[in-house]
C-alpha cells in the first residue's frame, strides 16, 4: 500500500489543528465520527515528529 499524506487545517477562532483520516482507511476500519482516540508523540531518530493514534473505544461505546 501506498503510504498516504494528510494535511494539518486550522479552526476559525481556535489554535486546535485537526488531522484528517482518509476516507479508504477509514472505511477499512469502521472509523466513525465519535469514535475515541488516545495521542502519543515522539520522534524518531531524524528528529521528526511521530504521531501515533490508538482508538480506545467506537462512538457506539464498545471497546475496539
Amino acid at each position: 500500500m501506498p503510504k498516504k499524506t494528510v494535511a494539518v487545517r486550522g479552526r476559525e477562532g481556535t489554535s486546535t489543528k485537526d488531522i484528517s483520516i482518509p476516507a479508504g482507511i477509514a472505511r477499512e476500519h469502521d472509523i466513525e465520527i465519535g469514535d475515541e482516540f488516545a495521542i502519543d508523540t515522539t520522534t524518531d531518530e531524524n528528529g521528526r515528529l511521530v504521531v501515533r493514534y490508538t482508538r480506545l473505544g467506537t462512538a457506539a461505546g464498545s471497546p475496539e
